[in-house]
């Protein structure tokens, strides 16, 4: 047998290894020269390593240790150095103890985790958790004579852990008793960690926890969610959904389509790794599906309203106009939404406006309907008529919640209606002169005619002519379209015919050919009547001495016709208003032909200039 004469083993190892040489060892151990070698071998690993470890040997199994395993005694360091196991661990004797001296009995080695171990330190019992190996040491005849021990405290760890449990389980708790679906998935396979009773009731199923998302749900495969997922887990980047359709197989039936609202927030742990998700959804079917049907009623509204001619507008109960249906827009013209509050109004044409305002505001104070004809400015740039009309609606309370109206274009039938009401107004005007022209037409006869019988034969060619001008006033009065195109030039002579003689030099005509359609004749006969008529009354056939000039000419694709009427020695007085006849004029050259028509009073006599499109001449 080798015989070791020096303690060469004890110079490296650091201060544990000083101390140790230093030590008194008398007594318990003896000089560290004379120890077995299978002490100084398992010594020599002891200081050697940088884990914490320590060797308890001989039968009171004596405590040495190395520099790392000298914090783990606490304030029993150094005291503890040499002396026996059993009086360094007296708190924790009762868990330590029978370990200790199994292994010396049997030589099996021990291995604990998170060992709880009830340590005094400071004076006070505190809980404690170590993670520790016992291994024997086997002498040169196989006797077991000592222990390897290594080890390090946990309790930061397990106390941590708990705390973490013990939050988790807080946060269960909470959840739990939250209304709202909440689950936690942990891990690649997404495998619940964390459901709550809302969560189970969503999906349908329970024992969800420890199960991976697509074990326990197949029917989202294809659906997107276990993608959604994997991205989550995989960029850290939470994701939020809105009413997203999704298809489940509830209570084991068929899938059915619900709507929910979901959240998914990756979970780190403390280094910022993501090792989970957290889920938090609900189920907002019934609002999507009211939602829905509310989107398909608003479209089935917007079809109807414009779907029809009126204009369709709401306002709040202030009369504040939030609303406006498509063919405002196409009528008007104008951009959305500046007709909006209580701009519209500025779509009126300024005479109208007062009364439109006046008449809106009364309403507004009174709940009573709203009734106006006004003329709304069109797209066209001009001004239409139209009936403006509203009606309020009322709250449970019965307080007015809002006004919906409308406004139909009534245009043309105010026009035509202006035109029926001049033309009931001519035909008595001309009732009434009829007796006065006939009348003139005598006089004027008689001045020329040298016997009754010659009297009697003008004057029935007069009449005659008279009848003739009738039939073209006529389809203006009865709507009757069948009626052929006339030369403008025969128009006039039947039309001045019965008021002087065309074969005098009274009367001259000058112009080219053009043809006027029966609806334009008719037009013209109103306009040459009146003009022929006041002629015969006031004007140039009222006097020998009286002549008139009528000239046409077209210029490009306009024709010009001017009328002028010569008086020799006369001195005429322009009139200080615009007579019936003349209004009746002026309406049929601008309404009825498109044109217009100018009069200019001279002494000598009336000169009237009209001017006419040649495509308006010939319908």
């Amino acid at each position: 047998m080798t015989v070791f004469n020096g303690a060469g083993f004890l110079r490296h190892g650091g201060t544990m290894a000083e101390m140790i040489r230093c030590h008194d060892w008398t007594g318990t151990l003896g000089p560290p020269q004379f120890w077995p070698p299978a002490l100084r071998a398992a010594l020599s690993i002891c200081l050697g390593s940088t884990f914490p470890t320590c060797i308890y040997w001989g039968p009171d199994l004596r405590l040495i240790y190395n520099d790392a395993w000298a914090h783990i005694p606490g304030e029993r360091h150094p005291w503890c150095l040499g002396r026996p196991a059993k009086e360094v661990w007296y708190d924790i004797w009762d868990v330590v103890g029978p370990q200790f001296l199994g292994v010396m009995a049997s030589g099996e080695g021990v291995a604990e985790y998170d060992q709880l171990l009830a340590m005094v330190r400071n004076g006070e019992a505190q809980e404690t958790y170590w993670n520790y190996s016992l291994t024997a040491i086997r002498d040169e005849n196989d006797e077991v004579v000592g222990l390897f021990n290594q080890g390090n405290e946990t309790t930061a760890s397990v106390l941590a852990k708990r705390e973490a449990q013990e939050e988790i389980a807080r946060l269960g708790r909470l959840f739990a008793a939250a209304p709202a679906a909440i689950a936690m998935t942990e891990g690649k396979d997404h495998v619940f960690t964390l459901v709550n009773p809302s969560y189970e009731e969503l999906v349908g199923r329970s024992d969800l926890v420890g199960h991976a998302v697509i074990e326990t749900m197949p029917e989202l495969a294809n659906q997107g969610f276990i993608e959604l997922l994997d991205h989550v887990l995989e960029t850290g980047q939470s994701h939020i959904g809105r009413g997203v359709p999704i298809r489940l197989s509830r209570d084991g039936l068929e899938p059915e389509l619900r709507f929910v609202d979901f959240v998914y927030q990756p979970i780190s742990d403390i280094e910022g790794a993501v090792t989970g998700i957290f889920i938090q959804a609900t189920d907002v079917t019934e609002t999507s599906k009211a939602l829905l049907s509310l989107r398909e009623s608003e479209q089935r509204f917007e079809a109807i309203v414009n779907s029809i001619d009126q204009m369709i507008w709401s306002t709040t109960a202030d009369g504040y106009h939030d609303y406006f249906n498509e063919r405002w827009y196409k009528f008007t013209g104008v951009p959305r939404g500046t007709t909006d509050g209580y701009d519209w109004v500025s779509a009126f044409h300024p005479e109208d406006q007062p009364i439109s305002w006046a008449l809106w505001q009364q309403s507004l104070e009174t709940g009573k309907p709203y009734h106006v004809e006004y003329r709304l400015r069109h797209v066209s740039g001009g001004y239409r008529w139209v009936i403006g009309r509203a009606q309020c609606v009322y709250d449970e309370d019965g307080k007015i919640s809002r006004w919906y109206g409308t406004c139909t274009d009534i245009n043309d039938l105010k026009l035509a209606e202006e035109s029926r009401q001049l033309l009931l107004k001519e035909l008595n005007h001309r009732v009434k002169n009829l007796f006065a022209v006939t009348s003139g037409m005598v006089n004027m006869t008689a001045r020329s005619a040298a016997s009754v019988q010659e009297m009697a034969q003008a004057l029935q060619g007069r009449l005659h002519t008279l009848a003739k001008a009738h039939e073209l006033v006529q389809p203006a009065i009865s709507g009757d379209p069948a009626k052929e195109s006339i030369s403008l030039a025969v128009l006039l002579r039947e039309l001045v015919g019965p008021h002087a003689d065309l074969q005098s030099e009274q009367v001259a005509f000058d112009g080219p050919e053009v043809s006027v359609g029966a609806k334009a004749s008719a037009s013209l006969a109103l306009i040459f009547h009146e003009l022929a008529t006041n002629a015969a009354k006031y004007g140039a056939f009222s006097q020998a001495r009286g002549r008139l000039a009528v000239r046409w000419e077209a210029i490009d694709d306009k024709l010009r016709i001017s009328w002028a009427e010569d008086i020799e020695g006369a001195d005429l007085i322009a009139p200080t208003k615009q007579g019936f006849g003349s209004k009746l004029a002026k309406m049929s050259a601008t309404h009825q032909l498109g044109g217009d028509i100018a009069f200019d009073w001279q002494p000598r006599g009336l000169k009237v200039t009209l001017d006419l499109s040649l495509s308006q001449l010939e319908r």
